[in-house]
């Protein structure tokens, strides 16, 4: 019987522990979080007798290496302040490790040789972006003999576009505040190159309601900067896709300082304009009962047998009223616990730490993405042949 240890009981940990619970019936399932509410909440939405919630605390280090005891893979749905934490935990208590943060590869490239040490597997940022993004871009990069560009498109957004911003919270407003302060690192000519976030915005349609739709560079490619690196030779680049007028409300935010991390004095009180920002955003920016799809394109051109192809992945993924899961937490959470599974049952059989972009763009690509439309996240690939 495996046992599976989820930290963090938020949206994203819910679904994955769920998930564990439902795909795997001979799995036991710790959920961690430090909020007892949380846990509570999460114990009643996923109502089975083999989840074992925990109240530690993460931070503290004997707690954080406790949880790891008699698991056989960690998976970790934490702000991406604690993910490299967790990483170190796994590593000493040798055992693999599924993370939904990818950001700081380089630093997570270095517990490989401990990792390989210990026979463990460590796949950091297998969610949706990164994640799915990368596999799809891993999968069009090894189909082709020659690589001319690979771009990816991809965002969370609510069906209906209202004000303010256009936009509903489906993840951590720090999280998504922190991504449009990021600088971004594209690859252009071969060569990393860094650009503003918010910048190169441009116009891009999906189906109905999604066909007035823009997009923008944000820090999104994290460990592809690096692995796909010489395999692409003039560019790769990630946008971000919300509905339009998204961008110049952002700006105008920025604009008037409120994303300052500088204190102000506000009637003798130091008031840190960023901190103020996140808490009236979550309470404005609330998803709530309203419905959220997650958009996903990624284009990859080069050649194949001399002759010039393009692999165009796609999807258009929508809430799941049945189970009451947002779009977000279900493509965001699956492609880890599908990850997960695989460790468990020795289809993954590379050890070290890896990215998701040399895990499945091979024999795997297949089962991953079959595994993903068994639970109603479906991505489309086509070719199309550019004369």
């Amino acid at each position: 019987m495996a046992h599976y240890l989820v930290m963090g009981a938020g949206k994203m940990g819910i679904v994955l522990a769920k998930d564990l619970i439902e795909s795997d019936p001979e799995s036991r399932v710790t959920l961690v979080d430090i909020d007892f509410e949380q846990l509570r909440h999460a114990a009643e939405f996923i109502q089975s007798d083999r989840l074992l919630p925990l109240q530690r605390d993460i931070e503290d280090e004997s707690q954080r290496l406790g949880i790891m005891e008699e698991k056989d893979v960690a998976l970790c749905a934490l702000l991406h302040e604690h993910s490299l934490m967790a990483l170190d935990a796994a590593v000493e208590k040798g055992i693999h490790y599924v993370d939904l943060v990818g950001e700081g590869p380089l630093e997570r490239m270095e517990y490989d040789g401990s990792a390989k040490e210990k026979g463990i597997t460590i796949i950091s940022g297998l969610g949706v972006s990164p994640g799915i993004t990368n596999v799809c871009a891993g999968r069009g990069v090894r189909l082709l003999d020659e690589v001319e560009q690979a771009k990816i498109y991809v965002g969370g957004v609510p069906v209906e576009s209202k004000p303010p911003l256009n936009y509903r919270i489906v993840y951590a407003v720090e999280s998504l505040l922190n991504l449009y302060q990021r600088e971004v690192m594209i690859l252009e000519d071969g060569k990393i190159k860094r650009v503003p976030p918010l910048s190169g915005v441009e116009h891009i349609q999906f189906p109905v309601p999604f066909t007035k739709m823009e997009c923008f560079y944000t820090d999104g490619l994290n460990s592809m900067v690096y692995t796909l690196q010489g395999r692409v030779k003039d560019g790769l680049a990630q946008k971000t896709i919300r509905h339009q007028g998204h961008v110049d409300g952002v700006e105008t935010l920025k604009a008037c300082g409120l994303l300052s991390w500088e204190p102000v004095d506000v009637d003798g009180q130091k008031v840190v304009p960023r901190r103020v920002l996140e808490v009236l955003l979550d309470e404005r920016l609330k998803l709530g009962d309203e419905r959220d799809a997650t958009l996903l394109r990624v284009v990859v051109r080069g050649t194949k047998d001399e002759k010039a192809d393009i692999h165009v992945f796609e999807m258009v993924d929508y809430y799941d009223s049945e189970k009451d899961y947002t779009s977000m937490a279900k493509t965001t959470s699956f492609p880890a616990s599908i990850a997960a599974q695989m460790l468990v049952s020795g289809k993954i059989k590379q050890r070290g730490v890896l990215f998701p972009e040399n895990v499945f763009d091979d024999e795997l690509y297949e089962p991953f993405i079959q595994e993903l439309a068994a639970r109603g996240v479906v991505i489309l690939h086509k070719v199309i042949q550019d004369e």
